[in-house]
């Protein structure tokens, strides 16, 4: 279910206070007073949410994260609640009657696309098809009659219950569907799967420079995957292996990206992105939660499709800092549960790449849980006549200047220091500056005034560095 984030109005309304009133007389008499407290605890914590969605969203005109987080948990809790109540009493009609107050309102708020009630609409909506309903009934009946201590005319009272519309007196019968009704629920997914578009890389072939790491990468993971038999032989004769964990720092705009989004083209794999401002939570333990999620998805995915998947996580820093440094009891389980999760993934045929700006901030642990650690620095004087050919080839002003070489290699020259983004940012400039002297060819002087005036700075390789001189390790051998 895709909830919207742009909301714009100020709701005044809760819940359907009618129907509250009769689900909590329903929960005063239900015989089984353990389940009634547990719905009831569900029901008044929903209507918690819900006030706090109103609240939040009165405070200002657009929505920020804690009006977000309410709203998913909110959507998430409802449809639980309205699951468990629909099977426990079933004459309550509950989800149906929820379903038609959120949508009359939805409606007399003038349907607006960004209403949160539009969500709640939809998330309900699937308690009102016949055939789930049917489905929870029926396993309730089953559950009924598989009991020992129960006998035919047991089971007869429950087909009767059924057709009366009675509440179910057993918490156990409830529990037994509760793996059905949260199957219904849609669980956030904190992988977002990487789609090629016209501007992505269609392979090696489309990066620039980075020749040595392009070649670590064909012989280490690309050769090794394209001939299993080739690999095979590798590991007999000299222990060579495909590394499932590559760690790729370095500067800023260096192509630690780019490579991975070329890596995927070259090998046919699917690509996924850990989205970390999803997985990222303020509530306590979420954040370990949302990891080991993404995690077993993709491990689930390597599975189902029984060939590997990369797994890229920028700027994997935030969330594996060192813990010597942070010392609060969610931050050490959350670099526990990365280093549970990235073992688990080596495992299942998932190839784990990280990227981050900041080495030396990642936790040990953590470092040498990769089995190979590259260092992506600031182009070459090579890698960046590469990538000023790669830029000028593409616009029809820059052939002049591309048949002159020596041009070419005093343009590189001036380059020095800077990164691959800054170089493709200081060409379109360059393209510019041509195009206003008149539609002129691109020049080495469009150049120069792009480089004066870019506010591109150059970054501090040094900087970026691991403190060891020995960090790199070959990729394809084993640690």
């Amino acid at each position: 279910m895709k909830i919207s984030t742009n909301y714009t109005y100020k709701p005044n309304f809760g819940y359907d206070k009618q129907l509250n009133e009769e689900l909590k007389q329903s929960l005063s008499t239900f015989p089984d007073r353990q389940w009634a407290q547990t719905l009831s605890s569900m029901n008044s914590y929903c209507n918690k949410l819900e006030s706090n969605l109103i609240r939040e969203s009165q405070k200002t005109e657009k929505s920020d994260s804690k009006f977000q987080d309410y709203l998913d948990i909110f959507l998430s809790c409802k449809q639980l609640l309205a699951g468990f109540v629909s099977i426990t009493f079933d004459g309550l009609n509950y989800a149906d009657r929820e379903f038609t107050h959120y949508h009359d309102e939805f409606l007399k708020n003038g349907s607006k696309d960004n209403d949160w009630r539009k969500d709640a609409c939809e998330n309900l909506k699937d308690w009102l098809s016949p055939d789930l309903l049917k489905k929870l009934k029926d396993k309730k009946t089953q559950n009924s009659s598989d009991s020992p201590s129960q006998n035919n005319e047991a089971t007869s009272q429950s087909d009767n219950n059924i057709n009366n519309s009675a509440p179910v007196n057993d918490s156990a019968q409830v529990s037994s569907v509760t793996e059905t009704i949260s199957s219904k629920l849609s669980p956030k997914s904190f992988l977002e799967e990487f789609k090629a578009d016209s501007l992505s890389p269609k392979g090696f072939a489309d990066v620039a420079g980075m020749s040595e790491l392009k070649r670590d990468l064909s012989e280490g993971i690309i050769e090794l995957i394209k001939n299993p038999e080739q690999a095979k032989l590798d590991f007999e004769e000299y222990g060579k292996t495909v590394p499932n964990t590559i760690l790729l720092y370095g500067p800023p705009g260096c192509g630690k990206t780019y490579i991975t989004q070329a890596l995927a083209s070259e090998i046919d794999v699917p690509l996924y992105l850990l989205n970390i401002s999803k997985a990222g939570s303020h509530y306590i333990n979420m954040t370990s939660k949302n990891l080991k999620a993404a995690f077993d998805e993709a491990i689930a995915i390597a599975q189902k499709t029984d060939k590997p998947c990369l797994l890229f996580m920028d700027e994997i820093d935030s969330l594996c800092f060192d813990r010597n440094s942070r010392m609060e009891p969610d931050d050490l389980k959350q670099v526990s549960t990365m280093l549970q999760a990235i073992d688990s993934a080596k495992k299942s045929n998932v190839i784990i790449i990280g990227a981050t700006n900041k080495f030396n901030l990642l936790d040990p642990a953590i470092r040498r849980r990769f089995d190979s650690k590259v260092f992506v620095d600031v182009p070459d004087f090579d890698s960046r006549k590469a990538l000023l050919i790669k830029n000028l080839s593409s616009f029809k002003k820059g052939q002049t200047l591309l048949n002159s070489e020596a041009d070419i290699e005093t343009i590189a020259k001036k380059l020095d220091g800077f990164s691959n983004s800054s170089i493709c940012i200081i060409s379109k400039q360059a393209a510019l500056n041509a195009m206003r002297r008149d539609r002129s060819d691109i020049s080495v002087e469009d150049f120069i005034k792009a480089i004066e005036a870019t506010s591109e700075e150059k970054p501090d390789r040094n900087s970026y560095k691991s403190d060891s001189s020995k960090t790199k390790r070959k990729i394809g051998f084993g640690s």
